[in-house]
């Protein structure tokens, strides 16, 4: 009896420690925060991957961006999260999200049917707000890890679960090739 009730506790502490890496679409990943999401696709691997590039090519924040037998990789620069499309107010809304500008990489996977999108190392720079006539509040910046991270453990910060539900939402809303309008067709 005791031995079960002992193997019972490692089996709940370990279904704990395996759902606090992973929230949301977000997850830690060999110490590294990663955001991933995989999307479905009615067509051929040929026919998905000219949308993917008109996607990315619609996109100002996606640059350097290399072609690769998996798919692409390139760089995230001057990524914006439109906080009033998701209902955000500024009281409510933590400043990085609502003025913040956003840099990171993303790999994106292509095969028949679906692709793979996976972005990492997300840091951000929130600009200089004027606070008075006299005095503007310094920039804040940093790696998104450390915003939404308990230090030195692989568990989320409690308190930022909506914030990192919201980050995912505009990540997955924005690498979605049926939320633009593709310049292939006609």
């Amino acid at each position: 009896m005791v031995h079960k009730l002992v193997l019972l506790l490692f089996a709940a502490l370990g279904s704990t420690i395996t759902y606090s890496q992973k929230y949301e679409l977000f997850e830690i990943e060999n110490g590294e925060l990663v955001w991933r999401n995989t999307y479905r696709y009615e067509g051929p691997q040929d026919s998905l991957r000219r949308e993917v590039v008109s996607m990315l090519k619609s996109k100002v924040f996606t640059q350097q961006v290399v072609r690769n037998e998996i798919g692409y990789n390139g760089e995230i620069h001057h990524y914006q999260v439109n906080c009033k499309r998701y209902g955000r107010k500024y009281n409510n809304t933590p400043l990085i999200y609502w003025s913040g500008e956003w840099s990171g990489k993303f790999i994106i996977e292509i095969a028949d049917h679906v692709y793979r999108v996976t972005i990492y190392g997300l840091y951000f720079e929130n600009k200089p707000q004027q606070v008075s006539r006299y005095q503007t509040s310094h920039p804040r910046k940093g790696y998104y890890s450390k915003e939404i991270w308990k230090k030195g453990t692989p568990h989320f910060k409690k308190t930022k679960l909506d914030d990192i539900t919201f980050m995912s939402l505009s990540l997955r809303d924005d690498f979605d090739i049926t939320n633009y309008s593709s310049p292939l067709k006609e």
